[in-house]
């Protein structure tokens, strides 16, 4: 097999003013600025390539002895020729061209070529490198195929060199990662690297007068290699959206399959695909389940309980794994227990219950109906859930025995609040409980199991109540001298048999700290976070000592070898602040991690935005962590496209499944439905959202598994934005 090396460098073209944007409703009548901020997101590449295909004013044509491409929506027109390409706009104009590639600086000239236009591509082949442009809605895209890495030996980085021109000066941003020219607003920025294993690579620009070099560290690198931003694929939104359904308050992901809850919406119906056109069942709730094909999101199912009622909060937590679907309905209020028991009654108030539906054909229906084994009013069951393969764990933070381990008493209510969770696993389609899971160190108002996870035979609970002065592992957990310190347990399975393997602290324990308040976990390594911990740290593994930012919140990172957990990293925000609570929710896939604050307050929007004001109370934010052997960096400041005031964007379930990331944004306002409708009004109030996020690499898979860079080009109205946002637990406007 050929190696592959995938790399993208995304770059934004923004020029103001120009008369394509007469063609955006009420474009004129806006000042500058804040037309460009009410500009729909583009939609991920995959889908700009499809639909320019089939477009056919993005279609490049011959034109007095060169290729030309219109991209009206953006204002831009590029001519390619054996010279390059030329871009403009108004009165400006920008050339790129290819010069040589290569190790290091022994790089070789690039043989001549002229352009061919396939539809709205544009492509020349020299040999095996083919330099291509594919023009659609999201931009012009700019792309390198090597069907071989370069000839010669591989002394210094792998290095692309082109030379710029046209009317424009190029300057390197700060951090090497991007252009800028002067006296525009044009930049061309993005850049992200990681290997086959995920693991994140050294990527930067370098440039000397008009030459520029993409150049990437490939040193003990497994191919393919990606080079890629996050790009926002989606804007999510229910069907039926109404406000106060709190959309995105829940959502999980798995390959190509997004669910996202809405506990606040209100229609009666029950089962899959019902009757959403009515309001008779105040916060009975919903699920909305997405699923990608071709790069295209759709929604394929609207989900409610077999026993639909009012204030039952289905859709408050879900999980996904492949084909099944766990909701929680935490508010529901049956006596049943067990599996499949008599849901008719509403004798039991808030005892909880969890649905199971699975998919077959792209057609879902309910599998099972989950209760507790000692179901009793007010244990919330359902409070959180988790889901891998076959296994189910479910958690309700307010049940009240005082069992400690694994199946123990589950008869009394001696310990009130102190919290439990319940193991399921599935055999030939029937579900049955496997596990009572308890603290080792059980106590009243603990809240174990306010946050749950499971990965293959590894559960992990929260317990942000537990209240010992513990730090790192194992620590002596019989005091409580720290209130609401807050612990995590990890519990593992050996031949149908779990049993507790690790009792974890943070390494700088402090009264107030809730540490376990969300859990994660992917093979080897858990994520815990303590949304009220108090240093000002920033980034990683930055200084833990002090409590000067109240609330400011940090996660920790713990690692297994041979069955033996230790702390492999402190996660801060790039910009710590008081309140934000920085791990109300945490995901983690592979060398991954993703942690969205509740109350983040800054105005910006994408990726790697201003995080320097505080303008935008509660508008919440996310953060992209990934790990090369065993360091961590943050990779991306993640906002939503259309960031507003107390739209708690990464306050919830944040999830990530490969290189894809969704994240709700409960509070969010507008009125749209269905996929990439109009986000710029505010005129259904906590509606909510979802937005996802992914690496264009995966749909741009490389010709002959070939290497490849791209690059985009866009008006910066509809700049790429790296965001994703989330909510968990039922808000406080539901029983």
């Amino acid at each position: 097999m050929r190696n592959a090396l995938y790399a993208a460098i995304v770059g934004t073209l923004a020029l103001l003013g120009v008369a394509s944007r007469a063609s955006t409703p009420d474009a004129l009548s806006m000042p500058a600025t804040t037309e460009i901020a009410r500009l729909p997101m583009a939609a991920q590449a995959g889908i700009s390539q499809a639909l320019g295909r089939d477009d056919g004013a993005y279609h490049a044509v011959a034109d007095d002895g060169h290729i030309r491409a219109e991209n009206a929506r953006h204002g831009l027109t590029a001519r390619f020729s054996a010279a390059g390409v030329e871009v403009s706009s108004a009165n400006e104009r920008l050339t790129l061209a290819l010069r040589a590639y290569g190790y290091g600086e022994a790089l070789r000239p690039v043989a001549g070529a002229e352009p061919r236009a396939e539809a709205n591509r544009v492509v020349y082949r020299r040999g095996a490198l083919d330099e291509w442009y594919v023009n659609g809605p999201l931009g012009l895209e700019q792309g390198f195929t090597l069907d071989a890495p370069p000839a010669g030996r591989r002394e210094g980085p792998l290095t692309l060199s082109l030379t710029v021109g046209g009317t424009l000066d190029a300057q390197l941003d700060a951090v090497n990662d991007g252009l800028a020219f002067a006296s525009s607003s044009i930049r061309y920025q993005g850049l992200f690297a990681m290997d086959a294993d995920g693991r994140d690579l050294p990527v930067w620009l370098e440039l000397e007068g008009r030459t520029l070099a993409l150049r990437v560290d490939d040193a003990g690198a497994r191919y393919p290699l990606t080079i890629d931003p996050f790009v926002q694929q989606a804007y999510l939104k229910a069907s039926n959206t109404d406000a106060g359904d709190n959309l995105g308050l829940s959502v999980a992901i798995s390959g190509d399959t997004i669910v996202v809850g809405a506990p606040g919406e209100d229609s009666d119906a029950t089962g899959v695909n019902g009757d959403q056109a009515n309001n008779l069942a105040t916060n009975a709730g919903a699920v909305y389940v997405f699923a990608r094909t071709g790069g295209v999101w759709s929604q394929q199912a609207y989900l409610k309980a077999s026993n639909t009622g009012a204030g039952d909060g289905f859709g408050s937590n879900v999980a996904v794994s492949g084909d099944t679907i766990v909701v929680a309905a935490p508010s529901e209020d049956s006596d049943a227990v067990g599996v499949n028991g008599d849901e008719t009654n509403d004798s039991t108030p808030d005892a909880g219950a969890v649905y199971v539906f699975t998919r077959t054909g792209g057609v879902w229906s309910q599998e099972a109906y989950l209760k507790a084994s000692n179901t009793d009013a007010n244990d919330l069951f359902g409070f959180s859930v988790a889901i891998s393969g076959d296994t189910v764990v479910v958690g309700t933070s307010r049940e009240d025995s005082n069992a400690i381990g694994v199946n123990g008493d589950e008869t009394n209510n001696f310990a009130s609040n102190a919290g439990a969770a319940y193991v399921f696993t599935r055999a030939g389609g029937v579900w049955s409980q496997e596990a009572y899971l308890k603290a080792s160190n059980t106590n009243a108002g603990d809240q174990f199991a306010n946050s749950v996870a499971v990965s293959g035979d590894t559960v992990v609970v929260g317990a942000w109540g537990e209240d010992s002065n513990a730090t790192g592992v194992n620590g002596n957990q019989a005091d409580n001298s720290a209130d609401i310190s807050g612990a995590a347990y990890v519990f593992a399975r050996i031949g149908g048999v779990w049993s507790q393997q690790a009792y974890l602290k943070g390494s700088n324990t402090e009264a107030g700290d809730f540490l376990g308040d969300f859990v994660a976990v992917s093979g080897d390594t858990v994520v815990v976070s303590a949304t009220r911990e108090k240093s000002s740290a920033t980034g990683v593994n930055g200084d833990e000592a002090d409590d000067s930012v109240f609330n400011a919140g940090a996660v920790y990172v713990f690692r297994q070898a041979g069955g033996v957990w230790s702390q492999e990293a402190y996660l801060k925000a790039s910009n710590t602040g008081a309140g934000d609570e920085f791990g109300y929710t945490v995901a983690i896939s592979g060398d991954t991690v993703v942690v969205g604050t509740a109350s983040e307050d800054s105005d910006a929007t994408g990726v790697n935005g201003n995080q320097t004001n505080n303008s935008a109370d509660g508008a919440g934010a996310a953060y992209v962590f990934t790990r090369t052997g065993s360091t961590w960096s943050q990779k991306a400041y993640l906002k939503a496209s259309n960031t507003g005031t107390g739209d708690q964007f990464g306050a919830g379930n944040i999830g990530v499944s490969g290189g894809t990331v969704v994240v709700g944004a409960f509070g969010e306002d507008s009125n749209a439905t269905g996929v990439n409708g109009n986000q710029t009004n505010n005129l259904a109030e906590n509606a909510g959202a979802a937005y996802v996020f992914g690496l264009p690499n995966q749909q741009h898979q490389c010709k002959n598994g070939g290497w490849q860079t791209f690059g985009v080009f866009k008006n910066q109205g509809d700049c790429v934005s790296f965001v994703s946002t989330g909510g968990k637990n039922p808000p406080a406007n539901l029983p």
